[in-house]
């Protein structure tokens, strides 16, 4: 079995207004049910069988038949790794059609349904230009709702709650989430619900007032921090980073990052995911400026405003300027400015290592791999869950890794749509796409989606081994959901399906 060639990248991760989206999934397309005779088409569904097998040898033996170039010479133990984890998060699928590129690209776009969880993936499979066709390499994916299906009617009721209950039950009989979800309508709670464990060790259930990591998510309380902020005339938009850090080490970031392009990822700065931070203690990182040091050499990518990219460590750098504007550290301003005025009273950023009343443990899921026997090397598969303390920071902060409950962030919408947090002009500035500084969908701290029934979809999503959270905000209508999981990608995999039932598509 091959072994020499390092792992590239496989699947394409998808985050729901936290983080990069797969784009190549997302453009425009033109359905076409059924294989069409187009170059490769008749290579998908042995691809798929080998998927929906569970086998890691028929895994690797799909992609030696079927692949070629730099895909094919991944060490078979990575194909079997990653296949076989996304199998697990998505269930069996179905093959629904192909989607073509308009105008048109080589990619192959196969649209499939997950059998456990009803929703739509997409394989983007890049094909060779001739003959035999074969795979370039492949990229999992969301995908939207094929055209040719008949339209469906948003749920309403005991439909959607019973569709809800009946999409929980099936994953949580599969291992598959672990969590709470709270649905409010019209400023009612309709549905709410909690499942799994807090803690696996102890056999802790989920309550609705448990504390799940935000992920990403504690981007949308740093952007209305920022906007009471503007509103007390303590800051402004375009502030740059040198009026409140006036010492900042590079000049480009100190001259030219603006307060805006932190908020909508235009900055051009990166993430404090460094190779630095990951190989160290995460004790080390316990307040804002433990952080700077792992990035505040760094040249902008771009000029501030001519580009998108996530930025963590953008939101690091907007949290020491807050401290400086507010007088305040960043903690007590988004306790005082967001959590006080919203109601969340089971929400902060803690020291994990801290003992805290009912906050969860984070499970990401191990594989075990292969190795070596009598008749060469077999499958060991997997090896169950692993607690994600010693791989996230000890304490969240601007960019994320606080806590909240479903709960709590249903109050937060409500309190951003009816005053409470920030005035109606600004509450438009915050959830609006500013494609004026090349960010179409995404906000100033907020993701931004059209509303298939009119208006916008506002929230954001957060994800990292054994975290995973998403919250809507339907801004036209108030609604709101929550949906809050300590293991990998369980929010998402829900929030999608409600997201569907609501809209109808």
């Amino acid at each position: 079995m091959q072994r020499s060639s390092p792992w590239c990248a496989v699947l394409a991760a998808a985050f729901w207004l936290g983080g990069p989206a797969a784009a190549s999934a997302q453009a425009d397309y033109i359905d076409t049910p059924g294989l069409d005779g187009r170059p490769g088409a008749e290579r998908v569904p042995a691809l798929l069988a080998a998927y929906n097998s569970g086998d890691p040898e028929q895994v690797v033996a799909a992609v030696a038949e079927h692949f070629t170039g730099d895909f094919a010479e991944i060490p078979d133990e990575r194909h079997a790794e990653v296949w076989l984890d996304r199998l697990g998060r998505t269930g069996e699928l179905s093959l629904l059609g192909l989607r073509s590129y308009d105008p048109p690209r080589d990619d192959l776009v196969v649209i499939l349904q997950s059998e456990l969880t009803g929703a739509w993936q997409a394989f983007v499979l890049g094909v060779e230009a001739g003959p035999p066709h074969r795979f370039l390499g492949v990229e999992f994916a969301p995908a939207r709702r094929p055209s040719f299906l008949e339209p469906v009617a948003p749920l309403e009721g005991d439909a959607l709650v019973a569709a809800i209950d009946g999409l929980l039950d099936r994953l949580v009989a599969a291992d598959q989430f672990s969590g709470s979800v709270v649905v409010s309508l019209g400023g009612e709670v309709v549905y709410s619900r909690a499942a799994g464990l807090a803690d696996r060790r102890h056999a802790v259930p989920n309550r609705l007032d448990t504390r799940f990591n935000l992920g990403s998510m504690n981007k949308m309380f740093t952007a209305v921090a920022t906007a009471r902020l503007v509103q007390q005339g303590k800051l402004d938009w375009d502030d740059t980073v040198g009026e409140h850090l006036p010492d900042w080490p590079n000049a480009r970031v100190r001259d030219t990052v603006q307060v805006r392009h932190l908020l909508s990822h235009t900055s051009g700065l990166g993430s404090h995911f460094t190779d630095e931070f990951m190989d160290a203690s995460k004790a080390r990182y316990r307040d804002l400026a433990d952080y700077l040091p792992l990035f505040a050499e760094d040249d902008p990518a771009f000029e501030p405003g001519t580009d998108w990219a996530y930025s963590n460590a953008g939101f690091y750098v907007l949290g020491r300027m807050l401290e400086e504007a507010s007088g305040k550290s960043y903690y007590d301003l988004v306790r005082d400015e967001v959590y006080a005025p919203a109601g969340m009273t089971r929400s902060d950023s803690y020291d994990v290592d801290i003992p805290i009343e009912g906050l969860a443990s984070g499970y990401t899921r191990e594989r075990m791999g292969w190795a070596p026997g009598a008749d060469g090397e077999r499958w060991l598969g997997e090896a169950g869950w692993r607690d994600n303390m010693l791989m996230h920071s000890v304490k969240g902060g601007p960019a994320g890794g606080g806590f909240s409950t479903a709960p709590d962030l249903i109050a937060f919408g409500r309190a951003l749509v009816d005053g409470t947090l920030v005035t109606p002009e600004t509450l438009e500035l915050l959830t609006s796409p500013k494609p004026e500084l090349s960010s179409p969908g995404y906000g100033y701290g907020f993701g931004v989606r059209p509303d298939p029934r009119g208006g916008r979809i506002v929230g954001h999503g957060g994800g990292f081994p054994g975290i995973n959270a998403n919250l809507d905000v339907f801004l036209d209508s108030g609604d709101a959901v929550a949906v809050m999981a300590n293991m990998d990608d369980a929010a998402s995999l829900v929030a999608d399906r409600i997201r569907e039932w609501l809209t109808g598509s």
